[in-house]
């Protein structure tokens, strides 16, 4: 390995121990209530350092959104079978995202803060334009969708893009509920389980072809 390679190496290592302890701070903390300086203490690195590698904490957090994007998209990938139609293949997508939730709760609350920031106003809106693009798993589930409108399996008179991004956007918000009015839903009677399998239900209606 040549110095610029191990230079390019070291650089990236140093980048994800950055990362690694925003993570304990974010995560303990939440970002608002979060600083540079304690970044940089918890990396056991000067502040001066730090901005060497990220503008802001919002741009870390944006690092640590890249890695929960990661694996949700790894879960995806892992629940579809090239078995199922596109709307069986849907609803595992459905499934997984909901284990994701469980699963990495804290990732999920990176991705909502993402989910409801404009990144016209980010000092790094390229990296945002770029995730939109190529990483955003929005991606694979229009595709499933587009699976399921060619086996005939989902309805076709709504455009694959417009019906996923309507069917994202109702997960989300459902997801979102759930883990921000726990303490609501407990109060009243319901169970968790129960809202998000009637909303799959009200989903599932909605979208199989019938014909």
């Amino acid at each position: 390995m040549g110095i610029s390679e191990r230079k390019e190496r070291e650089k990236e290592q140093r980048k994800n121990d950055i990362i690694d302890a925003a993570e304990k701070i974010f995560f303990k903390k939440g970002l608002n209530n979060s600083t540079m300086d304690e970044v940089a203490k918890e990396a056991e690195l000067s502040k001066g350092t730090l901005y060497l590698y990220f503008k802001s904490k919002e741009e870390i957090y944006f690092e640590i959104k890249l890695r929960a994007i990661n694996i949700l998209n790894r879960m995806f990938k892992e629940s579809i079978s090239e078995y199922k139609t596109g709307f069986e293949n849907c609803f595992e997508i459905g499934k997984t995202y909901v284990a994701f939730l469980n699963n990495y709760s804290n990732y999920f609350k990176v991705m909502v803060y993402f989910e409801s920031t404009d990144c016209k106003i980010c000092d790094f809106k390229d990296k945002c334009e770029n995730f939109f693009k190529e990483d955003n798993p929005l991606n694979s589930f229009i595709q499933i969708i587009n699976q399921g409108m060619a086996d005939g399996s989902i309805r076709n008179d709504i455009p694959a893009n417009v019906l996923a991004q309507s069917l994202w956007a109702q997960t989300n918000g459902i997801l979102q509920y759930i883990s921000t009015k726990q303490k609501i839903i407990e109060f009243t009677g319901v169970q968790a389980k129960d809202i998000i399998n009637s909303q799959f239900e009200i989903i599932k209606k909605g979208i199989k072809n019938e014909n």
